[in-house]
């Protein structure tokens, strides 16, 4: 007589098990690594990476704005000029 399989009790939890987080520090890759830092920890990470590309973009307008690219010179040398359309 075969038993009926046990449904899991509500109570139960089920926590997903990382494989990584047995692995020595060594043998680990950047993103096990990263894994297994505590959640408040990879907020900051993640919060300091957001907020570093932030600057970056702030900072990068505002010398655009202060050093502007040249203007093309209107002598440009004949290799640098567009292709002449072919007259009929």
């Amino acid at each position: 007589m075969s038993q009926p399989p046990k449904a899991p009790q509500q109570s139960e939890q089920k926590v997903p098990e990382f494989r990584f987080r047995t692995k020595p520090v060594q043998e680990r890759s950047i993103w096990e690594s990263y894994a297994v830092l505590p959640a408040r920890t990879r907020l900051y990470i993640s919060l300091g990476i957001t907020a570093f590309a932030a600057i970056g973009l702030y900072v990068s307008d505002q010398l655009e704005k202060s050093y502007p690219a040249p203007k093309e010179s209107v002598n440009a040398s004949p290799s640098t000029q567009p292709p002449a359309p072919p007259s009929q």
